[in-house]
Order: C-alpha cells, then structure tokens, then sequence
C-alpha cells in the first residue's frame, strides 16, 4: 500500500468512527411494574442512549395495537416517561423501536422491549351519571342540582333576562317550562 491509500483508508475508517460517535441508539425501555392489574397505571420509561448528538425518532409501541412516536433532541430530551393503563387481562409486549418522526431519522439498534402482565377481570364501565336534558343557555345558571332519577332542572337568571331561542328537550313524562316572575326555565314533571 502506498501512502495515499493508506490515508484514504486511514480517513474513511476515522469518518467512520466519527459517525457512529454521533449515533443516537435505542437504549433501555423499562416498566414501574411488569405484574398490574387491570385498569391500574403503570409508568413506562423509554430512554435513548445519546452517545454525543441528540437528534433521532422513535416509537413506543403498548402491545395493545396503539403507539407513542416521539423524538429525541435538544428540546425534548429522554427519556420519556408515559403512564399506560390496561382495561383487560394479558400479557402486553411493550416495545421501543426506531422511527422516522418530525423529520427525525431513526433511532438506531435493535428494538428493546418489557413484556407487562395484567391480571384481574376488567372492570364494567361505570353508568353515565345523568346529566340534565340540556346545559344552561349563556347568561344563565344551574338553579340547584339536577334530580339525577329524573332529570328535571331549572336554569336561573336575574328576572327580565331573555330565555334562550333554543329550548331544551325534556326526557321522559318531563315537561319544559319558563317563570318569568322568578327569571326560571328547565324541566320538570
């Protein structure tokens, strides 16, 4: 080899090594608690191993179909610390894996994942409290609390304020009604 090669190769081999030194790997993805149970939170931390630059994409996928994208560099450093809380019982394999994001190239390395254990039966979805046939018109307010079984309320404003265009639509054997005299509407039976 003569000397001209012997320093390109020199070179190459130091550009090389200069652009790995500004790799950004996909470093540890980490779980609060792999044994849950369902509906309740876990912290899930994703960290990005910033070797000497702080630029990159990535992705956190839950094991559920549903993902978190998100970037490494000076304005959002990691790691980056999601609370994740399951509705049904599994095993749900969290993943970190490099992305393509905001213009960010990916994250290199291998993809790191936690496998989570959710156990208990998921809870049914609690009744929707009853809210009243229809929100207050601007100007005026809730006059007490609404009857929760029936639905009935009343609105109130100072009296000679004008009742709304749009009436409400009473539930059930509910009727509408307006008192001028005491700046009321709503629904009552």
């Amino acid at each position: 080899m003569n000397i001209r090669t012997t320093w390109a190769v020199a070179m190459a081999a130091g550009l090389a090594f200069a652009g790995a030194a500004q790799a950004q790997v996909l470093g540890t993805i980490t779980a609060s608690s792999t044994n849950v149970k369902v509906g309740e939170p876990v912290t899930i931390t994703a960290n990005i191993d910033v070797i000497n630059a702080n630029y990159c994409g990535f992705v956190v996928g839950f094991g559920d179909g549903t993902g978190k994208d998100a970037v490494s560099d000076v304005s959002n450093p990691v790691p980056l610390v999601l609370t994740r809380a399951y509705d049904k019982p599994g095993t749900y394999h969290v993943t970190l894996g490099g992305r393509n994001v905001q213009n960010h190239p990916n994250c290199g390395g291998a993809e790191r994942a936690v496998d989570i254990v959710v156990t208990g039966v998921a809870k049914a979805a609690a009744p929707a409290a009853t809210k009243p046939a229809a929100v207050c018109a601007t100007g005026w307010k809730l006059s007490g609390k609404p009857n929760t079984k029936t639905g009935a309320f009343a609105c109130a404003a100072k009296t000679g304020t004008a009742f709304p265009a749009a009436k409400p639509v009473c539930k059930g054997d509910l009727g509408y009604f307006e008192n001028a005299k005491k700046g009321q509407y709503g629904c009552k039976p």
